[in-house]
């Protein structure tokens, strides 16, 4: 069986917004399909190790917002490659709560739902729910699934890994902060404007000309 021909059937991108007592959690699903108009009801799958699915089955409510082509690629990355039980997600993009959910507010649309059925699978939990308000957004086409794996998956993950530099380099110099790097020979303190770990691997103490092995965060 060849379960690659499955991803020729094409769904958009969506974040999944749901409260864990309060505070915003979320995640990246695409297997989003209406099922029925009156009422209007659709039907949404959740990977069984999602935190966002245990909230979303402690309370009963969700929001989804549709993303559109050309989203921030981190959006994907921050909402697809961490989990919501250790991490707020919700804090490194732009949205709002509206009825207690929090959406996107970069999309192309927001729904608002309640639960009415769920079916639990190995894998996967689906979600019947009934719509309970929905909005239109930005006037752009949606970010489909295939997008994704087509050409931006890349994109995704590099944005991701960038962020994450930024974050660690940043934490290091807060840990750091007020500390110089002094030579354990001469005493020298360096505080030239390029970070010392940036400094060529030739560069020598100007006092006594040890290399930078000797030098020591004090």
């Amino acid at each position: 069986m060849d379960l690659d021909a499955l991803y020729k059937l094409t769904h958009g991108l969506y974040i999944l917004g749901a409260t864990d007592n309060g505070r915003p959690v979320g995640s990246v699903v695409d297997a989003v399909m209406q099922v029925a108009n009156k009422p209007v009801v659709i039907a949404l799958s959740c990977n069984n190790q999602s935190y966002t699915k245990e909230c979303i089955e402690r309370a009963g409510v969700f929001g989804l917002s549709v993303l559109g082509k050309g989203v921030e690629p981190y959006v994907i990355a921050n909402f697809g490659f961490q989990s919501s039980r250790n991490v707020d997600k919700w804090e490194s993009v732009d949205y709002c709560i509206r009825d207690g959910i929090p959406y996107l507010n970069d999309n192309i649309a927001t729904v608002r739902c309640k639960v009415l059925q769920s079916i639990k699978y190995d894998s996967n939990t689906l979600f019947i729910a009934e719509v309970l308000d929905c909005d239109n957004g930005e006037s752009r086409e949606p970010l489909t699934y295939l997008d994704y794996r087509s050409y931006f998956k890349d994109e995704v993950i590099k944005r991701f890994n960038e962020v994450k530099q930024q974050k660690e380099k940043k934490m290091a110099e807060d840990k750091n902060e007020g500390k110089h790097w002094v030579c354990t020979v001469c005493g020298y303190v360096y505080d030239g404007d390029v970070p010392f770990e940036d400094l060529p691997d030739d560069w020598v103490c100007p006092l006594c000309g040890v290399d930078k092995s000797f030098f020591e965060l004090q």
